[in-house]
């Protein structure tokens, strides 16, 4: 349908779920999250992949979970974030476990449970310190008890999560402080069978905050979650190895010899200084290849980087390739991965490697290479 491809490494994915099992060991086990279109990878590909070797998948919201279940995921599936309410009743029914984060989606989840007759399993999501969605630690006991009284709801887990495990080891360890001040407060919550904090960053740096479950994000696509937490990640685990799964691709649609002086792209923003061979890409902003990228971004076509001039457009971006002998079109050029990383794109762009691959449009055809 489009001209620009993502492929997949079936094999990193595997290799960096081992080696996160690795880390944690048997009695932990580990929730992959395959949100957000699995970070970019494709979520329902990614979750057939990994399924026989976990219990659990996360996503962020019912609608996702769902998609699971349309095709034929059986594990168990947890929804991170925010559910739909007309679909709560096929999600309580299908047995996708739910978030809690207030009395009054309690109620509703407890009121859709017993009009179908069945039972809903729920977390409760505590707010430690990120102050996004969660009950705050203060206010949790009162809540949690209130929400053990509501019929056909069963509270199955109990989870928190990290503002800044991937920097900040002081306040990540006054978050995990909190969540096990709350764990100990009451013994509704020592029933609970399963907690869960850690996300890749925090599995690697703290392994006080494994509990008896990990969610599973950037590291399961072989992308480290900083620079500082790889550096403390390999003092604990040095043999630890993450392999990035991912290589966007697309091809060269034309080539053409410009003359010095000659303005390439929207705003003529840049001026060739020599006479210069260029190459247009079929991909663009509209793609997921990002703006900003225009000037400053690379390629990588026949091993060789060559530079983005002028703006990235809607589906084009130009690039010199003067350095490149009998170079044709159709031939193939990496748009990231193989030598362009994640990482070094999301320095340009002033971002973070998530957001680089996360925003690769959802509608590029994905490649699973075994």
């Amino acid at each position: 349908m489009y001209s620009s491809w993502v492929e997949i490494s079936q094999s990193a994915i595997l290799h960096n779920l081992a080696q996160y099992q690795k880390v944690v060991g048997h009695s932990v086990q580990i929730m992959p999250i395959v949100k957000s279109n699995a970070y970019g990878h494709g979520m329902i590909e990614i979750a057939k992949l990994v399924s026989p070797k976990v219990g659990w998948l996360g996503v962020v919201s019912l609608a996702e979970a769902l998609a699971l279940r349309k095709n034929k995921i059986k594990n168990r599936i947890f929804v991170l974030s925010y559910f739909q309410n007309q679909s709560l009743a096929k999600g309580i029914s299908q047995n996708i476990e739910l978030p809690v984060y207030d009395l009054e989606s309690a109620k509703l989840i407890s009121q859709t449970a017993k009009r179908i007759k069945k039972i809903a399993k729920v977390h409760i999501k505590i707010d430690t310190g990120a102050s996004r969605i969660g009950i705050l630690s203060e206010n949790a006991l009162a809540l949690i008890k209130k929400i053990n009284q509501l019929p056909n709801l069963k509270i199955v887990g109990v989870y928190s999560h990290f503002a800044a495990s991937e920097e900040n080891q002081k306040y990540t360890k006054l978050q995990l402080d909190k969540f096990s001040q709350v764990l100990n407060q009451t013994d509704e919550f020592k029933i609970i069978p399963y907690r869960h904090f850690a996300c890749s960053a925090a599995t690697l740096v703290k392994p006080q905050a494994h509990l008896n479950l990990v969610r599973l994000g950037l590291g399961l696509y072989g992308l480290w979650p900083s620079v500082l937490a790889k550096k403390q990640a390999l003092k604990l685990y040095p043999w630890l190895k993450l392999k990035p799964a991912l290589t966007w691709k697309t091809k060269i649609i034309q080539i053409k010899e410009i003359a010095a002086g000659t303005k390439i792209g929207y705003g003529c923003a840049y001026t060739a200084k020599r006479k210069m061979k260029i190459a247009v890409l079929a991909v663009g902003y509209w793609e997921g290849y990002d703006r900003r990228l225009g000037n400053i971004g690379e390629v990588l076509i026949r091993n060789k980087k060559c530079p983005v001039v002028g703006r990235v457009c809607m589906n084009l971006t130009m690039v010199d390739v003067s350095k490149i002998k009998n170079i044709k079109t159709k031939d193939e050029v990496i748009l990231l991965g193989q030598g362009i990383p994640a990482e070094a794109l999301a320095q340009k762009i002033g971002t973070i490697n998530y957001e680089v691959v996360t925003r690769i449009n959802p509608l590029l055809t994905r490649k699973y290479i075994k």
